[in-house]
């Protein structure tokens, strides 16, 4: 199953240092979409993910064209973390980050979100 997920990524080389980006997967479009904040990111992320949850509930013939988050580019030196939710009735949720690519069960979305922002010491307001 697809999943949508959001990505957080830091940016020391940028002015200024520290700086954010926030992307999610869309799983339907095969792309990551910029998003200006944390909030308008898992906003998205759940739309995206209730969209998937019904492409599979009703059979749509589109969910064999449904595409995962790909995987991190080797040489990929940015410190950026990653959470995704399943888009079953009950959700679950996964985390994976520059140190360790593959994913990791969470215990609850607010886990997820916690842990990916501590690893790019992200602090939402």
């Amino acid at each position: 199953m697809s999943r949508p997920s959001l990505k957080i990524t830091r940016h020391d080389d940028q002015d200024p240092p520290g700086d954010f980006s926030f992307e999610v997967w869309n799983p339907i479009s095969g792309n990551y979409e910029p998003k200006d904040s944390l909030d308008a990111g898992l906003f998205r992320m759940g739309e995206l993910s209730e969209q998937v949850r019904l492409m599979w509930a009703q059979h749509d013939p589109a969910k064999t064209s449904l595409k995962e988050a790909p995987e991190p580019a080797e040489n990929d030196a940015s410190e950026w973390a990653e959470l995704r939710v399943s888009a079953r009735v009950r959700q679950v949720y996964g985390t994976r980050n520059f140190d360790q690519q593959e994913w990791r069960q969470a215990r609850s979305k607010m886990a997820a979100v916690q842990t990916t922002c501590n690893e790019v010491g992200y602090v939402p307001s």
